[in-house]
């Protein structure tokens, strides 16, 4: 689950709003780490950061999940 200003949201609403997002920053995104920068840490609106909830683990802000995941995924590829 991903809350976005404070309002939970299953994966597919979550992710809808992140392409939404990326569509919009297309032209500046050159990485993984800009798509994340620029569609899934905060909102620009209100500055609030995304969270990700997983299971009873404590939330965690969307930026730093994705960029965990990110070094875990390229630390397997060598």
């Amino acid at each position: 689950m991903l809350s976005i200003e404070g309002t939970m949201h299953n994966g597919t609403e979550a992710a809808g709003h992140i392409k939404k997002k990326y569509e919009y920053f297309l032209d500046d995104i050159k990485s993984t780490e800009d798509f994340v920068k620029y569609s899934a840490t905060k909102s620009k609106m209100s500055g609030r950061y995304y969270k990700i909830h997983c299971g009873n683990e404590s939330p965690i802000k969307s930026r730093d999940w994705l960029l965990i995941e990110l070094k875990a995924y390229r630390n397997s590829q060598d």
